[in-house]
């Protein structure tokens, strides 16, 4: 099969033709193409786009790879073959990376590939690929290129200009991103010889680009926080319980934290990777009404369920708070969010506040007050977690703890107090539920 890719670049054709040995690779320079996108996405299509015009009905692609240092913001980024200026100057790039990273003790960088492919049909297709390390004090290797000489992927103790083509090409961005590729292509392999369905892009499947937006596997931790909330009322303020409007509202918080995962992936749409958006898998107008959807789908539900008045400022409360966070990412706004969210289960427990209730303040104080400074401390914790694979996977763990929290509180409550026990077998259901949910985001 011919792959006609947009490229007058020699290295990546080897590469590419290492990567893909089945397929007959036909290099096609974009003469007089400006790649002037804001990201790796944009300019790969923008490339492929040119040659796609000449090879109608063939499979056309092309690749924008670049290197992004943590401590410099990103950079060199899609100005990466540019960095030191015009024309391409490789040791005056990696010379200008090192003398930009003198004195700086946190050196974590990542290779981003982005292959851009239009196939027969003329139907655009998108993936990424990225690999993490870091920046060496000094150059080390002879093969590769760029700033081969100066990364060292993590896990190993050689740049990639020491390690052999085989070894790069097993972990590198460019060969993480092909290896999708060839899966779209019809390389790859289903398990029982059938095709493998195309992994990412316009062409991929759009329910599991939605279910990764709205990361399903999170979902389930949401109700957790407003049944603790709920089981509190009986326990410390002497009134009955509502179940239903208890169950109404913990699928209102779910459509307000759809809300805000949509909101996020917006917000962070120039910036974030291997999400729908900037992989192309959605579009902004499709995640815009998405975003409409969840609040409005979140107040219906409210509306319904009859909720108390009180409520309805907690949540507004609630909206704000993850607003802020989405645009500052301030790590006490994603704590805030916790609290309040479990403030929300209380206020839909029941309407009616006898004197009784005021004894409720002091344990609603002290739970969201947990709630809120765990999931603080986590957040911040978790900063540069994308650029550390072994930080990432501690960050997990840590806030999987909000799900043993919620659990935890829910068991214990419904032990303790007899007041809770028409409320135990929502309480057991809510336990399984966080069970099978496993660790979720905050």
């Amino acid at each position: 099969m011919k792959l006609f890719v947009a490229t007058h670049n020699q290295h990546k054709i080897r590469e590419i033709s290492q990567i893909l040995p089945g397929f007959e690779i036909v290099p096609d320079d974009p003469e007089g193409v400006e790649e002037n996108a804001p990201d790796f996405a944009g300019n790969a299509l923008i490339k492929v786009r040119a040659i796609a015009e000449k090879h109608k009905g063939e499979w056309c692609m092309a690749d924008d790879s670049g290197l992004e240092v943590k401590a410099l913001g990103g950079a060199p980024g899609v100005h990466s073959a540019r960095y030191a200026g015009e024309p391409t100057n490789t040791p005056a790039n990696n010379a200008l990376l090192l003398k930009n990273l003198e004195g700086v003790e946190d050196r974590a960088a990542r290779f981003t590939c982005c292959c851009a492919l239009v196939d027969p049909s003329g139907e655009e297709l998108v993936v990424h690929g990225h690999c993490p390390g870091h920046i060496a004090e000094k150059a080390a290797g002879v093969e590769g290129f760029g700033y081969d000489p100066l990364f060292i992927p993590n896990g190993y103790d050689k740049s990639f200009a020491e390690l052999s083509a085989d070894e790069k090409n097993a972990i590198s961005h460019r060969g993480r991103a092909l290896e999708k590729v060839k899966a779209i292509l019809g390389g790859g392999s289903a398990g029982d010889g059938s095709r493998v369905e195309r992994v990412e892009g316009r062409g991929g499947s759009r329910v599991l680009s939605w279910l990764k937006l709205f990361r399903v596997v999170n979902l389930p931790t949401v109700p957790g926080d407003v049944l603790v909330g709920a089981a509190l009322w009986p326990c410390f303020a002497g009134c009955s319980l509502r179940i239903l409007p208890v169950l109404l509202a913990s699928l209102a918080g779910v459509f307000l934290y759809m809300f805000g995962l949509v909101d996020n992936d917006i917000v962070g749409a120039k910036t974030d990777k291997d999400r729908p958006i900037p992989d192309g898998e959605i579009s902004f107008l499709a995640v815009r009404i998405a975003r409409f959807v969840c609040l409005a789908a979140a107040m219906v539900v409210a509306s319904l369920a009859k909720l108390p008045g009180l409520w309805w400022p907690a949540a507004f409360s609630l909206v704000v708070s993850v607003i802020l966070y989405n645009r500052t990412k301030w790590s006490m706004a994603m704590g805030v969010c916790r609290g309040l969210n479990l403030l929300c289960g209380v206020l839909a427990a029941n309407t009616v506040f006898s004197m009784d209730a005021a004894l409720l303040a002091g344990p609603v104080a002290l739970a969201a007050g947990i709630w809120t400074l765990y999931i603080t401390l986590v957040t911040w914790y978790s900063k540069g977690e994308e650029n550390d694979p072994e930080k990432k996977r501690r960050v997990g763990a840590l806030v999987g703890g909000i799900v043993y929290l919620q659990l935890t509180a829910l068991l214990v409550l419904s032990l303790m107090f007899p007041q809770v026990a028409a409320m135990r077998p929502l309480l057991i259901a809510g336990a399984v539920m966080l069970i099978v949910g496993g660790p979720g985001g905050t």
